[in-house]
């Protein structure tokens, strides 16, 4: 599942995310000093895609919020995804 990679994927980093019961989507909120919609070009380099969430927001936005589908991939696809926005985001926290 998309909640069991993040928490193998995600360790040391300040992430947190919603835990759906059903639905498509899976909320993240990415650690301090990371904008989501500047890190999409090298989240999609690393063969990763996501929403950014400023387009959900009608007032403040939070940059570091994301939308993650998990509806139409499988867990091995989930997984690499994970896996490689982990890698982009401890790259742009300079770790």
């Amino acid at each position: 599942s998309m909640d069991a990679a993040l928490k193998r994927h995600m360790v040391g980093l300040d992430v947190k995310w919603s835990h759906p019961t059903g639905g498509m989507f899976l909320w993240a909120r990415l650690p301090e000093g990371i904008d989501t919609m500047t890190l999409l070009p090298k989240a999609v380099d690393a063969g990763v895609a996501y929403v950014p969430g400023a387009a959900f927001y009608a007032d403040t936005v939070d940059p570091r919020t994301v939308r993650l589908s998990f509806v139409t991939a499988s867990e091995a696809q989930i997984d690499q995804g994970v896996a490689a926005l982990a890698k982009v985001v401890r790259e742009a926290l300079g770790g």
